[in-house]
């Protein structure tokens, strides 16, 4: 990943971050990827550096998760429902997907990354938001503590306090 340099804005719930980036290792972004945190912006430098150090651990526990459980997430979602013999494929978030498309479960074809969720870095986590092809309503969210997998859901799910 090439260096990254947040650029914050205080915000009242949320502070903002902006980095220029639209991708994320092997996933696009939607947009452009946001940082956001609720912590004092005083630590705004720690916090972007703890997640340069820990970015490649935190990208390869995502993609593990999503690859290891992706069909119990298709399947719980009812998506592959939206197919049928008049309708071969279907526009979502992230663009037009086939039932073969989801069957395979490329997920850097299903999942675009629209945020990150940054903690102080005493509490090693960092939350995720996906736009993904099987619930374009809720999205995907992942909270990672350590090296685990804490939280999955909606998208919402990344804002989870600590």
């Amino acid at each position: 990943m090439k260096t990254i340099n947040i650029t914050w804005k205080e915000g009242e719930e949320f502070h903002e971050g902006t980095a220029g980036l639209n991708a994320w290792h092997e996933f696009q972004g939607y947009g452009s990827v946001e940082f956001l945190t609720q912590e004092d912006l005083a630590i705004a430098d720690n916090m972007q550096q703890w997640f340069i150090d820990n970015e490649k651990r935190i990208y390869a526990l995502v993609c593990d998760y999503v690859n290891e459980n992706y069909q119990e997430l298709l399947e719980d979602s009812e998506f592959l429902d939206v197919f049928d013999e008049d309708s071969e494929s279907y526009e979502t978030c992230v663009g037009e997907v086939n039932e073969a498309d989801m069957r395979a479960g490329d997920i850097f074809k299903l999942m675009q990354l629209s945020a990150f969720v940054l903690h102080h870095p005493d509490k090693n986590a960092v939350g995720m938001l996906f736009e993904c092809a099987w619930d374009e309503e809720h999205g995907f969210g992942l909270v990672i503590q350590g090296d685990e997998i804490i939280s999955q859901d909606g998208a919402q799910v990344a804002y989870r306090g600590l």
